[in-house]
């Protein structure tokens, strides 16, 4: 399942307020054409909105289309009232909360809502709260502050102690925007303002606000934490150097970070990375601010496609929005929906797959979609290579590893031959994994066939048509591909000097940097060999002796063909991906002169002459120059 904590709403029309209550400048809604309305503020214009804030039908369409199984609804920040008489604001909180239960009751349980509540009145507050859970609502949406009150002060602890009490989850967003004088242009409010006001959960910490709350309390902040993440180890810092800033916390700051969650929507993959490496796998949630244009355009999105683990993923898409919502189903059987049956669009994320294709040009080129799809394509093959030749050098590395020498021995295929014991009662050579070896870099020769055939598709545009939009490329280039490099040092081609290219992409550089260290396939294959019966100095480095000793390996291999039938089976897949490797780099320099001639590269390489000095590079120059000394048996 898949849960989106932070999304909004509007009725699609309530009572004039100002004429209920005799005061002006209460929200109001203006319909326009189109499905599109404005909110006012009395006269003045606040916010254009869409017909996804209203109508049931179209949200629920958009949770198909992304994905998302169930939507929390909350109210919009605008329609808090704080400043307003405690006996107007309550009764505006009790129109847009029953109209948020109106709204969830016509989804088939697809969209839970968080309610609102007057909090320049605890007492109301609080009232209205405990009618809200009883009616159905999950929890409510608050400020991070009322008036120049922070969520420390002793009204405040009153209410969410009575959160708590009530079972009610606790969303903390922005309302007014601080600075708003400094930063009245641009978005800036929205933008900086807005985010940045949530660090005032820093009260909360510092105030200590949590040493005088129960556990129990389960509380969000909107954006991230907005500046909190960044500020965390500054605040840490001070609390351990200055008594002063220890202020009334009993803790250092980071031992308050499992006290509460943050959602999601940061909108950029290494700030959500670092977001989680903050706040830990437990405590980010999914959250897009749907349906504004500030928000994710596709919620879920950023989750799916982040640099984390899978497992981390599938807290925060599901497992941590459960918990901050109070969602457990023993306790709960009724609370959610369940989840939808498994499709095929659902499984392989067909949506956000068809999303990925952004063309920049102005207008569209027609041929621009072809070429980023093919590039993608490459990609995603790469990603395939990359775990089916480490799965060989596991295999490889497994085939003679010597019986009981390791209880983590690596797997291979799930077989387990060589763990079982021949007809003599001895431990097999290994045989099943130099097979399963064999038989998966028959796939990943497969794969390179694939990828060498898929340059005739990119020979279908016209150069003048690929030029039409090179120029958008900027600087980007297929240079900077980090898995076509992980592939080169992962097969042993290792260049040190290549690194510098993807410094600006930190996850890229620790991943090359860990290939570079690491023992190579090339490595791993002749210290296998070695094992076997190999001369001394199979393994090691590429040079001098060990070079020509490896060659020497390669040629007793196929001169003892009936002992090494399977040896010599993995040798040739890993010539033949060789020579389709060199296939492809020659396809791959005839493309870019069919299409560009001898001009530079965009991300300023030398185009085609460069990619000339690389078309003779092998993998496995041991195995090709054995050719030249074999002999007939």
């Amino acid at each position: 399942m898949v849960i989106d904590i932070h999304t909004h709403f509007f009725p699609d029309a309530w009572p004039d307020l100002a004429d209920r209550y005799g005061t002006p400048d209460w929200p109001r809604i203006r319909h326009l054409e189109g499905g599109e309305a404005d909110i006012l503020l009395g006269d003045r214009f606040f916010r254009r909105i869409n017909s996804a804030c209203w109508d049931v039908e179209r949200r629920i369409q958009d949770l198909d289309r992304d994905g998302i199984d169930l939507q929390i609804i909350s109210p919009m920040s605008v329609l808090s009232s704080y400043a307003r008489p405690v006996e107007h604001a309550l009764d505006m909180a009790r129109l847009f909360n029953d109209a948020a239960l109106e709204l969830c009751s016509r989804s088939d349980g697809r969209m839970k809502s968080l309610c609102q509540a007057p909090l320049q009145d605890i007492d109301a507050a609080c009232g209205e709260i405990s009618r809200c859970m009883q009616a159905g609502h999950l929890g409510v949406e608050i400020g991070d502050h009322i008036a120049l009150k922070n969520l420390d002060e002793p009204g405040m602890i009153t209410f969410l102690h009575h959160c708590a009490d009530v079972g009610a989850a606790v969303l903390v967003h922005p309302w007014d925007m601080m600075a708003g004088d400094c930063m009245a242009e641009d978005m800036m409010p929205w933008t900086v303002g807005m985010p940045a006001e949530t660090h005032l959960l820093v009260a909360m910490i510092e105030g200590g606000a949590f040493d005088r709350l129960p556990h129990s309390l389960r509380i969000c902040f909107a954006h991230g934490g907005g500046s909190l993440p960044f500020l965390l180890g500054r605040m840490q810092n001070a609390w351990e150097h200055l008594p002063v800033a220890r202020s009334k916390s009993e803790l250092p700051p980071k031992q308050y970070v499992d006290r509460f969650f943050v959602d999601s929507a940061v909108f950029d993959d290494r700030t959500l990375q670092f977001l989680v490496s903050i706040m830990g796998p437990d405590q980010v949630v999914l959250g897009s601010d749907y349906p504004f244009p500030l928000g994710e355009e596709r919620p879920g999105t950023l989750v799916r496609n982040a640099g984390l683990p899978l497992e981390v993923k599938a807290r925060v898409l599901d497992g941590n929005a459960r918990k901050f919502l109070g969602l457990d189903h023993a306790a709960h059987p009724s609370a959610v929906k369940s989840a939808p049956l498994l499709t095929y669009g659902r499984y392989l994320h067909v949506p956000e797959l068809l999303h990925l294709q952004s063309t920049p040009s102005s207008p569209p080129h027609h041929d621009e979609l072809l070429f980023i799809i093919v590039h993608q394509v490459y990609e995603l093959w790469f990603k395939e290579l990359l775990h089916d030749l480490d799965e060989v050098a596991a295999c490889l590395k497994a085939s003679t590893a010597a019986p009981g020498s390791s209880p983590h021995r690596p797997s291979c295929g799930g077989g387990g031959g060589s763990e079982k014991n021949g007809p003599d009662g001895e431990h097999p050579t290994g045989s099943e994994e130099v097979y399963e070896a064999a038989r998966i870099l028959r796939r990943c020769t497969e794969i390179m066939r694939l990828l060498v055939d898929q340059f005739t598709i990119l020979e279908t545009m016209l150069p003048t048509h690929f030029l039409a939009f090179r120029g958008k490329l900027d600087a980007a280039s297929g240079f900077q591909s980090e898995q076509f490099r992980e592939i080169e040092f992962l097969c042993g081609q290792k260049d040190e000097k290549l690194l510098h290219h993807h410094a600006p992409d930190l996850e890229a550089y620790a991943k090359l940097m860990r290939r570079l260290r690491e023992p190579s396939l090339h490595d791993v294959f002749f210290e296998a060999l070695r094992t076997i019966g190999g001369p001394p100095g199979t393994s090691g480095s590429n040079e001098g002796d060990g070079h020509e000793a490896r060659v020497q390996a390669i040629r007793h291999l196929y001169q003892s063909e009936r002992q090494h039938r399977d040896w010599i089976d993995v040798s040739e897949r890993l010539v033949e991906f060789d020579e389709l490797f060199m296939g492809w780099r020659l396809r791959h320099i005839q493309l870019v002169e069919r299409m560009i001639g001898t001009r530079t590269g965009t991300g300023g390489y030398a185009g085609s002459l460069y990619l000339r000095q690389t078309l003779d590079k092998k993998f496995f120059p041991e195995l090709w120059e054995a050719r030249t000394i074999l002999q007939a048996e």
